[in-house]
C-alpha cells in the first residue's frame, strides 16, 4: 500500500454484471439484482455513496474523480481501463451481495493493473462478512461503516495524509488480510456522520439516471436525497439496521431543501427520491421539509418510501403541496398472522387506510410485498394476492424473503436449516433462497407471476374503463409509458430472477 501527501482518490461505482441490473444501495446496502435477457431495460438510480464520498474528499483536501460505470454503460474491461487512466492512489467501491463475485473480480483486475494502489470495498456486505469480501481477491481493505460511509473514508484519507501510526491496517472500522487470516479492527464509538457533509453531485452524469412516472403520466428525472439514515423499527426480516443503523439520524430540514434548491436551479434536476427508510418517521421533520419547499416556491416532484402508519391524512396534503407524487409502501403481506412478525405495530386496516388516503390525494401508491417467509403457506399466499387486489395499487414490487446476513431472519434460517443455498449471487431479492413450510419454490414463483399479472390487468382495466372525458391524455400517457411496456416485459420474460 502506497503512502502519499498528494493523494488521488477514485470513487468507483462498479459496472453491472453482464445481462444483470444491480442497485447496490437498495436492500439496506446489500443490493438487489435482476437478470436481463436483452440488456438494460432501465437506467440506474444514482447511488448516494458517490456524492457523499466526493464531499469527504473535498473536505480533506484530496484530489478525486468519480467514475459511474453503471450510468456510463461501461463493461468491466472498459471500467478497468478508465481506472488505470486516472491512476489513483486509492480506489473505493461499493460492493453488493448478489454481485459480490463479479465485483470482487473487477476490483481484482483493478489491483492487477495498479499494484501500488489501495483498493477499498464498502457496503453492508463488508459490515457483516468482511472475510467473504477480502478472501482470494485483490481488495486491500473492507470498510465497515454505515451508509454512505463518510466516517470510514475520512479515517482512511487522514490515515494516508499523516505519518502518525504508520500503517493503514490500524485504522478503526477496517478489515484486512494478514497472512492467511482476515483481521478486523474495532470501530470507533463516535465520528463524523453524513449530516457533516453536503453531497457533491456536480461531477455525476445526472442526465443518465432513472426517471419516475406519476399519475398524470409525466416522467421525472430524479436524484436521491438522504434526509435521514437509520431505522428503529427493527423488523424481523429487514436489512436496514445492518446497513444504515438502528438509530435514526436526521439531516437539518433547511439543508435538505438547500440541496433540492441547488439541484433544481443550478443542475436542472426536477425530481427527487427521499432515501429515508420511512419519510414520515419523524413527523415534525417531514412537516418542516415540506413547508420549506412550499415556502421557497420550488417547482419539484418527488417520491419516498414510508410505513403505512407514517403518512397520515393530515400530513399527506402538505406532502402533495410540496410535490409528492408517489409513495412506496412496505405492505409485505396480506396475512393478518404474518404481519405481526413482518411489520410490528401495523395492522391490515392501517394499510387499507393509507392506500385509500393516498388515492384520495392523487398519489401513486406502490405496494412492496414479501413472499416465502418461513411461516408462509398456501392460505397466506392467497390472502396476500386478494389483499393486493383490494388495495388496487398503481404498481407492485414482489420480493422473495431473503435472509440477509446480520438480520434476525438470517439467524433463524441458520438455526432451523432453512437456507436453500449459500450462493450469494442468488440473494438478489428476486430468487427463492429460503425454505417455506409446505411450499415449493415453483409455487412461490407462480404466485409472484399471478400477482404481477392480476394487479397489472386490474390497473389497465380501470384506466381503459374510466369515463372517456376524464383525464384521457393522462391515462393514454400512463398506458403508453408504463403499463403497456410493463405488460410486455412480464409477458416476454425480459427480466427474471438473477
Amino acid at each position: 500500500m502506497s503512502m502519499s501527501t498528494d493523494l488521488k482518490l477514485l470513487v468507483l461505482n462498479l459496472p453491472d454484471p453482464p445481462f444483470h441490473s444491480v442497485e447496490r444501495e437498495y436492500a439496506g446496502g446489500f443490493g438487489v439484482s435482476k437478470r436481463l435477457r436483452l440488456g438494460p431495460l432501465t437506467r440506474p438510480v444514482l447511488n448516494l455513496f458517490m456524492p457523499y464520498l466526493a464531499a469527504v474528499a473535498e473536505d480533506v483536501g484530496c484530489e478525486y474523480s468519480i467514475i459511474d460505470a453503471q450510468a456510463l454503460g461501461l463493461s468491466s474491461e472498459k471500467t478497468v481501463q478508465k481506472v488505470e487512466e486516472f491512476d489513483p492512489d486509492v480506489a473505493v467501491s461499493m460492493v453488493s451481495l448478489p454481485s459480490l463475485y463479479f465485483d470482487k473480480k473487477v476490483l481484482s483486475d483493478v489491483k492487477s493493473g495498479l499494484p501500488n494502489a489501495t483498493v477499498v470495498a464498502c457496503g453492508s456486505v463488508c459490515n457483516v462478512m468482511p472475510e467473504e469480501v477480502l478472501r482470494e481477491c485483490g481488495i486491500d481493505l473492507a470498510m465497515r461503516d454505515y451508509f454512505p460511509y463518510v466516517n470510514g473514508l475520512r479515517n482512511l484519507l487522514l490515515g494516508f495524509k499523516t505519518s502518525e501510526g504508520g500503517s493503514l491496517k490500524r485504522l478503526p472500522g477496517f478489515s484486512y488480510v494478514e497472512g492467511s487470516e482476515v483481521r478486523s479492527n474495532p470501530a470507533e464509538e463516535s465520528g463524523r456522520d453524513f449530516t457533516d457533509y453536503v453531497p457533491k453531485y456536480d461531477a455525476l452524469p445526472l442526465k443518465r439516471y432513472q426517471h419516475f412516472i406519476d399519475l398524470a403520466g409525466e416522467s421525472h428525472l430524479f436524484a436521491p436525497l438522504l434526509g435521514s439514515r437509520g431505522c428503529p423499527s427493527r423488523c424481523f426480516y429487514c436489512p436496514y439496521v445492518v446497513g444504515f443503523g438502528a438509530e435514526a439520524v436526521f439531516e437539518d430540514p433547511r439543508k435538505v431543501v438547500d440541496q433540492i434548491e441547488y439541484l433544481r436551479l443550478c443542475l436542472g434536476v426536477e425530481g427527487f427520491l427521499f432515501r429515508n427508510q420511512s419519510f414520515g418517521l419523524n413527523r415534525k421533520w417531514a412537516e418542516r421539509v415540506c413547508s420549506d419547499i412550499v415556502k421557497r416556491g420550488l417547482d419539484v416532484s418527488w417520491f419516498c418510501e414510508s410505513r403505512a402508519d407514517h403518512t397520515t391524512e393530515d400530513l399527506l396534503p402538505l406532502m402533495v403541496r410540496s410535490g409528492c407524487k408517489r409513495i412506496h409502501y412496505g405492505v409485505e403481506t396480506g396475512d393478518s398472522r404474518l404481519i405481526t412478525t413482518v411489520k410490528p405495530g401495523v395492522r391490515m386496516e392501517t394499510v387499507r387506510r393509507a392506500f385509500d388516503v393516498a388515492r384520495k390525494f392523487g398519489v401513486w401508491r406502490q405496494a412492496h410485498i414479501i413472499l416465502g417467509l418461513s411461516d408462509e403457506d398456501c392460505g397466506s399466499l392467497k390472502r396476500t394476492h386478494d389483499f393486493l387486489l383490494e388495495l388496487d395499487p398503481d404498481s407492485v414490487s414482489v420480493n422473495f424473503a431473503t435472509p440477509y446476513p446480520g438480520t434476525a431472519l438470517y439467524r433463524e434460517a441458520l438455526d432451523k436449516d432453512l437456507l436453500l443455498t449459500h450462493d450469494w449471487g442468488r440473494y438478489s431479492s428476486f430468487n427463492v433462497v429460503l425454505k417455506a413450510d409446505g411450499l415449493t419454490s415453483d409455487e412461490l414463483y407462480s404466485m409472484a407471476r399471478k400477482i404481477y399479472d392480476h394487479t397489472l390487468a386490474q390497473r389497465m382495466a380501470r384506466l381503459l374503463g374510466d369515463s372517456p372525458g376524464r383525464g384521457l391524455a393522462s391515462r393514454a400517457k400512463l398506458l403508453a409509458k408504463y403499463y403497456v411496456p410493463k405488460l410486455a416485459q412480464e409477458r416476454l420474460g425480459l427480466a427474471s430472477p438473477a
